[in-house]
């Protein structure tokens, strides 16, 4: 089978690099430090790398040309010529293109000037690049790569083989691939017909994905504030987010289901000082937050996607302060605070369209957090590549001493990993040792335990998911006439579980005062226990038990159920008629 290859255009890299100069003296050396390449010479690119490869991880200092081997991605993988070529055409092209709207980014940080205006066809081109670079990275690699398809198992797996047997698709990585292509050559119309369209180019649950990376987050231009602030880049820089993460099970069969988990914040490291932040659209954003009806669905939002976590309380972004806004677009202004639609605009999204970003200037402490997201992520990464020693060994020494939550967890998130998070640990004391810190302290959690799965229950989540979503107002009464509904299935179906094995009169007896007692609730609660009961005994739900499909699907099912009318509603509308 195929290794995968860490993959950073070289157009990014060079961000990151500096002229080389040759040591002084005959065989002189920094401290710490080496030279791999013989006969480089004065002012060629090379770029500070922190080499992870080994037992004893070195300081180099290497081209740019031979890091990250990005030449022919997918020869190693792909048996269809043409369509490997078709894909890296296309990847070169987008690459190209994205490389021209970063140069004006960089330049214009570069400048000092406070912002940078794009159009929308920019915008989206850069929101292509960063998914792509997520999508080729190596969690979707790993989850694609086989050849047998009964050895794909994400939890999407009963949809793909059945999207593989439609399509006429011979392995899980034959629709990577085609993937790759539908979205490589995706017009993103401003209309947004794009978002339909791509469900039937592509495997349609990675449209959502692409979808949602389009749509539910924001671009933001940050920059440490500090003039003697870096960040670094990892090979996996691009293909990592903030937020919480639990293994979970699912509680009727016990079996792995894939995690749980929200994104808050993905990146994307421009150069040391310049880093592209996509912030979830379920955070505070000051401007829009002045209109309380955004404000309100924004937190419902959140609430509704934290119901899915053992502990929602304590569901929360590391990043919620950071100092960032969206950026402000042609067709808006703003009157007394408040985001008002400028003369003559309509609101109706065009290809010309501009959008100011500014360079957000972010603490010390941000840049620490983030570079500490990237670190506490090496499990499967070769190299760190960062701008400047002093910059770099501050950032690696925040990271080792830092006592904050969720950080350097021992036995969390190993899970296919090619090394332990100890060992990382340890690789990176003696990388600061190199830097000329000594005795510094590893603070972790060393107890094996880590946190523990999240056994899920699907139909109790959506209950929750769905009160937190229509919690408040002229609703609340409903919300709880929707649980109490719920509560009675519930304890209907455990008596009929619980009397199996009885004699027949006591069984038919004790289901009798079962139904007796659910009849004596209100009628709206009788009638959603009918919508439950309904829903509970479906072909579609015994569908999705046996081929379960992803929890967003089966939320979507169970809701549309809730409001699908049947014999009970016309018995509620006559019975309200007389």
């Amino acid at each position: 089978m195929a290794q995968y290859q860490h993959y950073i255009p070289q157009f990014l890299l060079r961000n990151f690099s500096h002229p080389y100069q040759p040591p002084k003296g005959h065989g002189a050396k920094k401290k710490g430090h080496r030279h791999v390449e013989k006969g480089k010479h004065k002012g060629d690119k090379v770029l500070n790398v922190v080499d992870l490869t080994s037992d004893e991880p070195q300081l180099i200092e290497a081209p740019v040309s031979r890091w990250f081997g990005q030449e022919e991605m997918y020869s190693d993988v792909f048996d269809t010529s043409k369509a490997k070529k078709d894909v890296e055409q296309e990847l070169s092209k987008l690459e190209s293109q994205t490389a021209v709207i970063l140069q004006k980014v960089k330049k214009a940080h570069e400048n000092g000037d406070a912002g940078i205006c794009l159009t929308r066809v920019e915008r989206n081109k850069l929101r292509k690049f960063l998914f792509i670079m997520k999508y080729r990275g190596p969690g979707f690699f790993e989850k694609y790569i086989s050849e047998d398809p009964q050895a794909y198992t994400s939890e999407d797996k009963h949809s793909l083989r059945d999207y593989m047997a439609e399509k006429g698709f011979i392995t899980p990585r034959d629709v990577w691939l085609h993937n790759l292509r539908a979205i490589l050559y995706l017009d993103m119309d401003a209309e947004g017909k794009w978002m339909t369209t791509l469900q039937d180019l592509m495997f349609p649950a990675d449209a959502s994905l692409f979808i949602f990376h389009a749509q539910y987050s924001y671009i933001a231009f940050c920059t440490p504030a500090e003039k003697d602030k870096e960040f670094i880049l990892t090979d996996q820089g691009y293909n990592l987010f903030e937020g919480p993460t639990h293994n979970t099970f699912c509680a009727k069969t016990g079996d792995y289901v894939g995690d749980t988990y929200l994104c808050f914040h993905e990146f994307g490291p421009v150069s040391p000082r310049l880093i592209i932040i996509l912030r979830s659209s379920a955070l505070p954003e000051a401007l829009e937050d002045k209109n309380s009806k955004v404000k309100k669905a924004r937190q419902r939002m959140l609430y509704a996607a934290s119901a899915q976590f053992p502990e929602p309380e304590n569901v929360r972004s590391i990043l919620e302060d950071l100092p960032v806004a969206k950026a402000m677009n042609s067709y808006s202004i703003v009157v007394n605070g408040r985001l008002e639609y400028a003369p003559g605009e309509s609101g109706t999204p065009r290809s010309r369209d501009r959008f100011t970003f500014r360079f957000w200037p972010i603490s010390t402490n941000h840049v620490n957090i983030i570079n500490s997201i990237f670190l506490d992520n090496l499990l499967r990464c070769n190299s760190i590549v960062f701008g400047s020693r002093i910059p770099f060994r501050q950032t690696l020494e925040a990271y080792m001493t830092t006592q904050a939550h969720g950080f350097k967890k021992i036995d969390v998130g190993e899970y296919g990993a090619k090394t332990t998070r100890l060992v990382c640990l340890q690789k990176l004391a003696i990388v600061l040792k190199k830097l000329g810190v000594e005795n510094v302290p590893i603070f972790s959690d060393e107890t094996g335990k880590g946190s523990k799965p999240f056994t899920r229950s699907l139909d109790d989540d959506w209950l929750e998911v769905f009160k937190r979503m229509f919690e408040g107002g002229t609703s609340q009464t409903f919300l709880k006439d929707l649980e109490q509904s719920w509560r009675l299935y519930q304890f209907e179906s455990q008596i009929m579980k619980w009397t199996i094995g009885l004699e027949s009169n006591l069984r038919k007896n004790a289901l009798t005062c079962v139904l007796d007692i659910i009849l004596k609730h209100h009628p709206r609660r009788v009638w959603l226990y009918v919508k439950h009961l309904r829903w509970m005994t479906s072909k579609e739900y015994a569908m999705h038990q046996q081929k379960y499909v992803g929890t967003g699907p089966i939320y979507a099912a169970k809701t549309a159920s809730l409001f699908k009318q049947g014999i009970e509603d016309f018995i509620v509308k006559e019975m309200a008629s007389r």
